[in-house]
């Protein structure tokens, strides 16, 4: 036996290694890390037990304060006999012991198991309860698979309720008493420490299955994402409001469903701040003017009917003066007309322009029309959605197919995906900010500017800066008309209403959902996995952290317009002054181009467009290392770099010809080659180009390892896993301190630590 101690924080033993002794905590506490728990060991506790009958520690044992120990070397169970002749007294030290672990290991099982029951008692009864409400009000019911499929933890032995009483009933015997009991004898001390370890080793292991259920069910009932039932209570609640109906029975499931999940909880308290802060302020008296038009409400796919006026019945739903209406028919009836509706002649792109202002004119009265609640034609979704108007322009079969997707638009809609329709309702309704229009100018810009050309009084700033109806307006007026015609893709024969040439194949098939939307997404954030995170504070004072810098994924916007186009837009970078809020991506909703590839593109002109926001007015400055500096000086001076072969030089030289000189477009055409072939092993990039790429766009980690073996790509890998070890090893320094100043790692913390993981 000899003492040790142990300073604060110091692995002192890890799992995996070989077991070479048990160690009695005479002062301090050991935090013991499993692959699915941890928990603290005081003063008393003998480390190592857990492990006692194995031949090496299962656990990470970690002195949370300074410790001293006694070290008794131990290997296996006959080292008892040795430790105990020392001293006959260790019988019952030892004993009690691992008494006192086992009956506390026993009650966090007991703990576990009663919240992993509770939890889902709770669950099953409030997702019958949200189904039987549902049905009383009237609402569709929302599915989610977890839910449906909810089962309780299965533990095929549980630890049945006369061992836990037992060790109760031990733990609580002073030393003296076992000391007798045991008559100091080795083989009844043996024979009870074993036993307690066998308690205490089935205990932990139960206690893992039962956090792994509970940590893979927890979204269940509140997360971040719309799949849980708190969201489906909140999405319940707001549509029976808009019906009228009385939410009174709604309100209170929520109320409980908020009380359980502090109760048990799992749950940070930064999340349920979020989402309860978010109901709170949500006013439902409002919500029969702002949801009524939302196809949100209830999708019901109407059978198809042959011989529809489309046409009539959009505009009779606009509700737009009878004289303007003819005026529309008869401008539109002139362009079927036409012997070639592409021509660019005067007259031609004279009655183009005309439909198209006569098109989101009707489009903006058909948009406050439907926020009155009033039943909403097929059609009308059609022309809201798609941009159609008449069944000969957009072709019979194709007017069958649109009819059917109309019938079916969630599927176009995510948490971050909108059909133009939704993103201009969630303008109306203040979910989000005006975009920028084509002048880089926000809606508080726009203001200021109409202030000072005297077209709007100071006084009527702020009352316009607050009114979402004149917001809408701004949106669909900048927003909405640019992009619409900027993503059809060819601008000078742009007429906003769909027409069957523009659609190749079937409406399905170019149908861009939300799934086909974000799985492109992905599929660029898998080999670029820094693209969407930024740096942004952390600050704790509380626990000691004045600010660090952490990184934070924000996943942009992707709103659908109403054509069949051929291109997508990197619209703004983020939403304001900000950094942290969403990007917006503009794509059309019918196109027959690759929507992978669409994504590329757009995501290369938004990791340039990013930099240069973050960087300001020093861009381009090479002196300040970034990735547009960087660039812009290698595509500056590429002729007198001597990293470049001739022939790579006259490659940089085309490019710049195709690009019409714009630096941007260059690195886009590279970075589409990064993500395609590059992160094949595929080499398409000079020496050069790849480095800069490399250094602010870098692969995953998964990718660096595969590609590690080639020799052009070994040494950037080898510099850059310097640099990510260091920033990682700072950022795990300062969590340690941070929690044993008592901080939590919260969501964000978490989020943060697995981007350098990556």
């Amino acid at each position: 036996m000899e003492t040790v101690k142990v300073s604060k924080g110091r692995h002192f033993l890890k799992k995996g290694d070989r077991l070479k002794g048990l160690f009695v905590i005479l002062q301090g506490n050991v935090r013991v890390i499993t692959e699915n728990d941890e928990f603290r060991m005081n003063a008393g506790s003998i480390v190592g037990l857990p492990e006692s009958l194995s031949d090496s520690y299962v656990c990470e044992y970690v002195a949370e304060t300074d410790c001293m120990l006694y070290a008794f070397p131990y290997r296996t169970v006959e080292d008892y006999k040795k430790i105990f002749a020392e001293d006959e007294k260790y019988v019952a030290v030892f004993a009690m012991g691992a008494v006192h672990q086992a009956d506390m290991m026993i009650r966090r099982y007991d703990t576990f198991y009663r919240k992993a029951r509770e939890f889902h008692r709770f669950l099953s009864e409030s997702f019958g309860d949200y189904q039987k409400l549902c049905g009383a009000l009237g609402m569709p019911k929302k599915q989610v698979a977890g839910l449906n499929t909810l089962a309780p933890v299965d533990i095929k032995e549980p630890i049945q309720a006369w061992v836990g009483a037992y060790y109760e009933r031990m733990s609580a015997l002073p030393l003296a008493a076992l000391d007798q009991q045991l008559a100091r004898d080795y083989v009844i001390g043996t024979g009870a420490i074993s036993n307690a370890v066998f308690w205490m080793k089935k205990s932990m292991e139960q206690v893992g299955v039962i956090k792994s259920y509970l940590r893979e069910r927890k979204d269940l009932l509140l997360s971040g994402t719309p799949e849980n039932l708190f969201r489906m209570y909140f999405e319940l609640a707001k549509k029976a409001a808009y019906t009228g109906a009385d939410i009174s029975p709604v309100q209170q499931r929520i109320a409980e469903l908020i009380e359980f999940a502090r109760k048990i909880g799992f749950y940070p308290e930064q999340l349920l701040r979020a989402q309860l802060t978010e109901y709170e302020n949500y006013d439902f008296t409002v919500t029969a003017q702002a949801e009524s038009g939302s196809q949100e409400e209830e999708e019901i796919a109407e059978p198809y009917e042959e011989g529809i006026d489309y046409l009539t019945e959009i505009l009779e739903y606009s509700g737009w003066q009878e004289e303007k209406a003819q005026s529309f028919r008869a401008s539109l009836q002139e362009y079927k007309n036409l012997p070639d509706m592409l021509a660019t002649t005067d007259d031609v792109r004279r009655l183009r322009r005309k439909i198209t202002d006569d098109f989101y004119a009707i489009y903006e009265l058909c948009f406050f029309h439907s926020l009155k609640g009033d039943y909403m034609p097929t059609s009308v979704k059609m022309f809201l959605n798609f941009g159609f108007m008449d069944e000969e322009l957009a072709g019979r079969e194709n007017t069958r197919s649109l009819f059917e997707a109309a019938g079916h638009m969630r599927r176009c809609k995510a948490g971050n995906v909108y059909t133009i329709y939704e993103w201009l309702l969630s303008i109306y309704r203040g979910e989000n900010e005006p975009s920028r229009n084509e002048f880089d100018m926000d809606y508080t810009g726009y203001l200021n500017e109409q202030k000072k050309t005297g077209k709007i009084t100071a006084a009527q700033v702020p009352v316009l800066a607050k009114d979402n109806q004149e917001k809408l307006k701004f949106e669909m007026q900048n927003m909405f008309v640019s992009t619409n015609r900027a993503t059809y893709g060819k601008i000078s024969t742009f007429c906003p209403i769909l027409y069957k040439d523009d659609i190749i194949g079937s409406v399905d098939h170019m149908l861009i959902t939300a799934e086909k939307a974000n799985e492109a997404l992905d599929e660029i954030r898998k080999i670029d996995f820094s693209l969407f995170y930024r740096e942004v504070g952390f600050s704790d004072p509380e626990h000691e952290v004045n600010m660090e810098m952490i990184q934070k994924e924000v996943i942009p916007y992707i709103i659908l317009m109403p054509n069949a186009g051929s291109k997508a837009m990197m619209w703004q970078e983020t939403a304001g002054i900000k950094k942290d809020t969403q990007a917006r991506f503009i794509f059309p909703i019918l196109t027959v181009t690759d929507v992978g590839e669409l994504m590329v593109e757009v995501c290369g002109r938004f990791r340039w467009e990013m930099c240069r926001k973050i960087q300001g007015v020093r861009w381009n400055d090479i002196t300040e290392a970034s990735l547009t500096s960087e660039y812009n000086d290698y595509i500056q001076y590429y002729r007198k770099n001597h990293d470049l072969s001739a022939d790579a030089k006259e490659k940089v030289k085309n490019a710049l010809y195709k690009s019409k000189n714009n630096y941007r477009e260059v690195f886009v055409k590279d970075y589409q080659s990064w993500i395609r072939y590059e992160s094949k092993g595929s080499f398409r990039l000079n020496k050069v180009s790849r480095d800069i790429i490399f250094r602010y766009c870098p692969f995953n980690k998964a990718i660096r390892t595969e590609l590690k073996v080639n020799p052009m790509y070994r040494e950037m890998f080898e510099k850059y896993e310097i640099l990510k070890d260091r920033k990682a090893r700072h950022m795990l320094l300062w969590y340690d301190r941070y929690q044993k100043k008592g901080g939590t790692i919260t969501e964000e913390l978490q989020v943060n630590k697995d981007f350098y993981d990556l």
